[in-house]
């Protein structure tokens, strides 16, 4: 029996502070360390084609401002503490090396996407002591379509659409697929897979322009794949400006909001199984695109 995309989705150091709330922000249970303590966790996808789908997908991002993405939580479900908004937008913050990055798999609307979250020990969007905060997470959905019927045949899984934090818990897409660049594949087809993104502080957008070794993709670990410690520990704590987009509370309001019905226009739900009708479109995705980017209605970012 065919297996549909859905379920392969997933549908279904020292220490300060220890215990204690720091300001607004509440380990409920947990302990802060140090946020470049923290241990990130080797490469671990979901079993499956369901992870494999998660590597495939995995944008590749460049930092063109602020701080880079770090580990949140280590294997004993230890929280970064993050840094005081103070200094320059990359001061204490700018050592992340390949990070972490959050993958989990759901719907939305009956249509499929992989969530990427990156978590920062602080963000500044300008000077002022408003203007920054402790902690910040950041997202992009990678949304995908299965052509063909052929059920381990990851190649028949394309991207139709791409969603990113425009601003805290805001989301932008552009107005095509078109602009955004991909990173073909390693193996099988030559096609688009790894969307190419930017964050400059607080906003992640599409990324312009040519490919350097700044570029990279982020270690990947999966929901599915994290031991309970450091679930329980994503699970449980409460920041003050910000939340972990990707647990149970949270994961599947985020994907509403970053849903867009036009991504699947003229796409059916149900795939057509013939060979030749059942074909993705052809995606242009020269590396010097132009860029748009519509974003949901903004709303004031609170301060520290």
């Amino acid at each position: 029996m065919l297996k549909s995309l859905g379920l392969l989705l997933g549908c279904t150091a020292s220490t300060y502070g220890s215990l204690l709330p720091r300001g607004g922000d509440n380990a409920n249970g947990h302990q802060w360390i140090n946020h470049d303590a923290v241990v990130p966790f080797t490469q671990n996808a979901a079993d499956g084609l369901g992870g494999s789908l998660e590597l495939r997908f995995n944008p590749y991002l460049w930092v063109s401002g602020g701080c880079d993405p770090y580990p949140a939580v280590d294997e004993n479900g230890n929280l970064g503490a993050g840094l005081k908004p103070t200094g320059g937008g990359r001061s204490g913050c700018g050592a992340g090396g390949s990070g972490q990055v959050y993958a989990r798999r759901g719907q939305s609307q009956g249509r499929n996407g992989i969530m990427y979250s990156y978590y920062t020990p602080k963000v500044r969007w300008a000077d002022g002591k408003n203007n920054g905060h402790r902690h910040y997470w950041a997202s992009v959905v990678v949304w995908v379509n299965r052509w063909g019927c052929e059920e381990e045949d990851i190649t028949g899984i394309w991207p139709v659409g791409v969603s990113y934090t425009a601003d805290h818990l805001n989301w932008g897409t552009p107005s095509t697929i078109s602009e955004i660049s991909f990173r073909g594949a390693s193996v099988g087809l030559d096609m688009a897979t790894h969307p190419k993104m930017q964050i400059h502080d607080n906003v992640i957008s599409a990324f312009k322009g040519a490919d350097d070794e700044n570029i990279i993709e982020r270690t990947l670990i999966s929901w599915e794949s994290l031991p309970n410690l450091a679930k329980d520990a994503l699970t449980d704590v409460q920041y003050e400006k910000t939340q972990v987009p990707f647990n149970d509370a949270n994961f599947q309001a985020q994907m509403d909001a970053a849903y867009q019905e036009r991504f699947f226009t003229g796409i059916p739900k149900v795939a057509d199984c013939d060979p030749v009708e059942d074909r993705p479109p052809k995606v242009d995705t020269p590396d010097d695109a132009p860029v748009t980017s519509t974003s949901v209605p903004k709303t004031e970012p609170t301060g520290a």
